[in-house]
């Protein structure tokens, strides 16, 4: 198996179809577009039957190259994935390789076509659509360069408040307000309360409630348990852990980015990712030609390019474009009532169509 791919890169002979795909293929780039490239690559059916598994994928850092195994191939298409379901329809001037593996099974792809293709494009479309709003977009919610702290998500109850007199009691502080410092304090678990913890005041001979990212909890004397006790401390850990992760995922986000398309937003131009959008209308009308007349849109020409740049520039609204979204929606809804295509697609053909597809391809190679 390993003499047919490497761990980062299939071999060449393994290599079934290679194309140039997304904006490029669609006829939608800018100065601006990355370049994708996305192909098909074949192991042998004993790959499949060894302790090792065998790779579904192999893919860059930022995922701009993507070559599918045969078998992930078939299994997506089964499932009518619109982003796979699209390299059976590629334009000829985006094919970098190809195989007569790859020429049978486009021979075959009307099988991969079915009404449920359309209810994936539309899924997939309004999935975009809950993302693209402004506010859930990182762009607006830009995260300091530090990462969060665990005193952040501390908040205390005060002694004095336990069982305050004149207000009322136990009411929590932030950390802050309350004016303890957590360097000079102990902390014990409190008996039968998540995320609750006794605090006791040692000044400096504490060795401090935080060691590294752990909470560390201690043993009290009994003599200091009224003398030095100073409080609850109430530390929701699985937030701070939660913050942490966002940040770190917004930093990746930040260093991999392509700036360009943010632009719009960073002006303070949009509320919304306009590429985020353009690319859901882009995937709803591909869903409706497919109820139409049978294949999936990949180049987009005329009319319907001209509405997706203009998405894109910016010159629709959010809910402008919603109110398109709704409309195509409504005409594959009636589409599908007349569509003579099946369901979905047959596992069995599909299964037969990837041992085929292996057999060719080991024979060819052998």
């Amino acid at each position: 198996m390993s003499s047919l791919y490497a761990a980062d890169n299939p071999r060449a002979g393994s290599i079934l179809f290679e194309c140039v795909s997304g904006s490029r293929a669609y006829g939608t780039a800018s100065a601006d577009s990355d370049e994708d490239i996305r192909g098909i690559f074949a192991l042998p059916a004993v790959a499949y039957a060894a302790l090792a598994p065998a790779p579904n994928q192999i893919a860059d850092e930022r995922n701009n190259v993507v070559y599918y195994s045969l078998r992930r191939t078939i299994e997506l298409l089964a499932a009518a994935n619109p982003s796979v379901l699209e390299l059976l329809y590629m334009p000829s001037d985006c094919v970098r390789r190809s195989s007569p593996e790859m020429h049978e099974l486009l021979r075959h792809r009307a099988l991969f076509l079915s009404r449920r293709c359309a209810d994936t494009h539309i899924g997939y479309a309004f999935s975009q659509i809950r993302k693209a709003r402004g506010q859930n977009k990182w762009i607006n919610q830009p995260k300091p360069e530090q990462p969060p702290r665990k005193e952040d998500y501390c908040h205390v109850i005060p002694r004095e408040r336990l069982a305050a007199r004149d207000e009322a009691p136990c009411r929590p502080l932030s950390l802050q307000a309350s004016g303890l410092d957590l360097d000079e304090c102990h902390a014990a678990r409190l008996e039968h309360a998540r995320d609750v913890f006794r605090l006791y005041r040692y000044g400096a001979a504490a060795r401090g409630v935080f060691r590294g990212d752990a909470l560390a909890c201690e043993s009290i004397p009994a003599d200091d348990e009224t003398t030095h006790f100073a409080g609850l401390l109430l530390y929701n850990e699985q937030a701070w852990k939660q913050a942490l992760v966002d940040h770190q995922n917004y930093w990746t986000w930040r260093r991999e980015r392509n700036a360009s398309r943010w632009r719009q937003q960073e002006a303070g131009e949009l509320d919304f990712d306009a590429k985020n959008l353009m690319h859901t209308i882009r995937l709803l009308l591909s869903g409706k030609a497919i109820l139409e007349r049978g294949e999936p849109l990949v180049r987009v020409e005329g009319e319907p390019l001209q509405l997706l740049r203009d998405i894109r520039a910016g010159r629709y609204r959010y809910d402008e474009i919603l109110q398109m979204a709704d409309a195509i929606v409504a005409d594959c809804e009636r589409l599908k009532t007349r569509s003579d295509l099946p369901p979905e697609t047959d596992p069995a053909a599909a299964d037969t169509l990837l041992l085929q597809l292996t057999a060719d391809w080991e024979a060819r190679c052998a």
